[in-house]
């Protein structure tokens, strides 16, 4: 199921509370193409083209990069962290790790490398109605010795995990400019897994390309 969820807000709640705006598509599969349009237009009015366009390489992202569950991408507002504003993506990634070879830390890495740097480059200057962006990517992670030993036990994921990258716009501008690379736009963004903080050095060279085990 490939899903690029819209979620109505209610009334708009207290200054310390997320922005409830409009959020991205319902079901490919459930909707028309007028109903599409109509929620896109909705994503467009709120947030601005890159948020169409972030939302969209998000999602085809996730998808390439090994998800086996369902992928779904929304917009979940803007919302304050540290002192500024952030326009907020979340991402359930579909994305089933194996714990015994991929760590942590590179689990971080490579959402980082298969999904968020691919999606910055098509983003041509980010103009969006906060100080920058975040991207929350959701997944599991569990030992599993093949891809076909994890898909027929797709109901037990394992252990759910949240990684955030939150990026200031002028941080993407940069990236965009070309005076920041991939590399060094990820050691200028906070990180947190779980919701704590992570300090995250470049991706090693010999970074996997899979979730897990071919």
């Amino acid at each position: 199921m490939l899903v690029i969820a819209v979620a109505l807000g209610g009334a708009v709640g207290a200054a310390n509370e997320p922005e409830p705006l409009p959020s991205g598509m319902e079901s490919l599969g459930a909707t028309t193409s007028s109903d599409l349009a109509r929620a896109l237009a909705k994503v467009r009015r709120h947030y601005g083209d890159d948020a169409i366009v972030i939302e969209s390489q998000l999602l085809v992202n996730a998808m390439r990069s090994g998800s086996v569950r369902a992928t779904e991408v929304s917009v979940d507002g803007v919302r304050p962290h540290e002192n500024k504003k952030y326009l907020v993506f979340v991402v359930d990634t579909g994305i089933i790790f194996d714990s015994t070879t991929r760590d942590e830390t590179t689990r971080i890495h490579m959402l980082w490398e298969t999904i968020m740097a691919p999606t910055l480059e098509h983003v041509h200057a980010l103009r969006v109605p906060a100080d920058g962006i975040a991207v929350t990517m959701r997944y599991h992670h569990r030992p599993y010795r093949r891809l076909d030993e994890l898909r027929a036990d797709l109901d037990r994921p394992g252990t759910a995990e949240e990684t955030a990258f939150y990026l200031l716009g002028p941080d993407v501008d940069a990236l965009l400019g070309q005076s920041e690379t991939p590399h060094t736009l990820l050691r200028r963004a906070h990180v947190t897994v779980d919701g704590a903080t992570r300090t995250v050095a470049a991706p090693p060279a010999e970074l996997p390309t899979a979730p897990g085990p071919d």
